[in-house]
């Protein structure tokens, strides 16, 4: 953990650029680890309670999933998905199968400990003490009954189906140990190897038709999965030991795919699943390409020692598989998903390598109490400064919020005098992305330009560079104009919004051939989603190539 903090703050120091949020939480993050591991440390009894807490809280977020299903909470659910209180589907459906095994695990335990541990006869005294016990286990059984029988039953209705896989797998893994499989195929091995090699063979050809058939029925999210790595090894190519930077990886990552499909060297089907660069595939191409070899051999290493350090206390700490279970699971969702980009996820990790290592004995030797009362009162004295300097930011953040009514209500001119001042302040890309747009919508294009262009540094979007295009095509700057609508074609190829804005700027031009080779473009082009602005777009176009014919 020290040496993945080391890299962070090197990466902060080497990378400052004007989006250091990603950068800033991942140290936010690593350092709530120390507190964790802190905490345990001293409260050792406390790491089988938070267990339970965990799965009472994914409870409730299970409650949560299904009053908005059934609409008992509309004001709070206007799109009709299932988040619970995460902020999209995706999180949501790792939480689930995060948890699961920890439910799991328990819901097994403790049946078996209700079943067998309080079978035989006891004595007076006996049963008096033992009572309060099993009223505790009986509670926590049903907890964990109903947590686990709640996530299988809602994680359907997510529709995420890596998240069914993740959950399946990190099961399986709790059974297989818990259950002490290992043990009943060793004997079975023994007692007829016959049988061992024609129940190996079923059970490779059972595995590999369900893989077959996985593949076959999320085939271009497993390709666009591989199109991202394919991308992000080119990134590690240029700077494969320290990487992009952490904050970086988006900016970088638009680059690459932008210059990738610039070449030629693609395919048809790497084109229809090409996706927005601002939105990371899974964790590992994130991490790789951010930190570098450095970064991935440090966390590999970390996950690793964590891992084996729950398989080695397994026999005298039990409940240690289910925290291994959940971090299986948590790899398993980092290969598929980007379950870090979510912050309650991110904490979440952390607290489980927390609970992994919590038995770890401590090598800190004993303080005296002088010291800790100079470094409590100075870490009092650093967060109330620090707090201090936020009410500033706190302030800022409520009139952008403040602004944003307008800016939906597309009154964008109120809006843009509302954000004006708050440019010295805020960094934050998504605010100056709506700025500069309400800046383009008023005819402030130079402004636009000005603002959009910072956006560009951090976030790779191809709306930017679409918006940055129209202003320079109002301005007369048609030569700018092509380059930003090619730029945006290229990032995101399947997106026919860029070549529907070259079509206009040629047509504008006087360029007729290059208009009419654009709308064919755009009318031949397959789209990853057919939206009715999509056909709306063709049809425009479709009507441009009558006129010109």
């Amino acid at each position: 953990m020290i040496g993945i903090l080391t890299v962070v703050i090197i990466d902060i120091s080497r990378y400052s650029n004007m989006e250091m949020m990603n950068a800033k939480i991942f140290l936010l993050v690593i350092i709530s680890f120390f507190f964790f591991d802190i905490f345990f440390h001293h409260y050792k009894k406390a790491t089988k309670a938070f267990q339970f807490i965990l799965i009472a809280f994914t409870l409730l977020e299970v409650i949560w999933g299904y009053c908005q299903l059934y609409a008992y909470i509309p004001s709070l659910q206007k799109e009709f998905k299932l988040t619970g209180s995460l902020p999209d589907t995706n999180s949501y459906a790792m939480l689930l199968a995060i948890i699961l095994p920890i439910a799991l695990y328990w819901t097994i335990t403790l049946f078996q400990k209700l079943k067998y541990g309080y079978f035989h006869p006891l004595s007076g005294s006996d049963e008096e003490h033992v009572k309060p016990e099993i009223v505790d286990d009986i509670l926590l059984f049903l907890l964990s009954a109903f947590g686990m029988i709640g996530i299988l039953s809602i994680l359907p209705f997510t529709g995420i189906s890596s998240a069914w896989f993740i959950a399946g797998c990190s099961g399986l893994f709790v059974l297989y140990f818990k259950l002490d499989i290992h043990s009943f195929l060793k004997i079975s091995i023994l007692q007829s190897r016959k049988r061992t090699v024609i129940s190996g063979i079923t059970l490779l050809f059972v595995v590999g038709s369900l893989t077959i058939a996985f593949y076959q029925l999320r085939k271009d999210e497993i390709n666009e999965h591989l199109l991202t790595w394919k991308i992000s090894l080119q990134m590690l190519k240029e700077k494969p030991i320290s990487g992009v930077g952490i904050g970086n990886f988006r900016k970088a990552f638009g680059d690459a795919q932008t210059i990738y499909f610039e070449q030629g060297q693609h395919t048809e089907q790497e084109i229809a699943i090409a996706e927005n660069p601002n939105r990371p595939v899974n964790d590992f191409t994130h991490l790789t390409a951010g930190t570098g070899l450095i970064g991935i051999l440090l966390f590999i290493g970390l996950i690793i020692s964590v891992l084996s350090s729950g398989f080695r206390d397994r026999h005298k700490h039990p409940e240690k598989l289910a925290i291994t279970g959940a971090l299986v699971a948590f790899i398993l969702a980092g290969f598929t998903n980007s379950p870090t980009q979510s912050l309650s996820l991110s904490v979440l990790l952390v607290l489980l390598i927390s609970l992994a290592t919590s038995d770890i004995p401590p090598t800190r030797t004993r303080v005296p109490k002088v010291i800790s009362i100079m470094t409590f009162i100075v870490l009092i004295g650093i967060t109330t400064a620090i707090v201090y300097l936020q009410f500033s930011m706190y302030k800022a953040y409520k009139q952008w919020a403040h602004g944003r009514l307008y800016y939906k209500m597309k009154i964008y001119a109120t809006a843009a005098k509302i954000y004006a001042p708050l440019t010295n302040t805020l960094r934050h890309p998504y605010f100056l992305m709506e700025y500069g747009y309400a800046l383009a919508q008023t005819g402030q294009h130079e402004e636009s330009i000005a603002t959009l262009q910072r956006v560009a540094q951090s976030l790779p979007d191809p709306e930017i560079y679409n918006c940055i295009g129209k202003s320079y095509q109002a301005l007369g700057e048609y030569q700018l104009a092509e380059q930003h609508f090619q730029k945006a074609h290229h990032m995101v190829p399947n997106l026919v919004y860029s070549n529907f804005l070259l079509a206009q700027l040629y047509l504008e031009m006087g360029l007729h051939d290059k208009t009419l080779e654009c709308a064919r473009q755009v009318i031949m082009q397959k789209s990853k989603k057919e939206s009715e602005e999509t056909l709306h777009i063709k049809a425009q176009m479709k009507q441009l190539i009558q006129q010109l014919d």
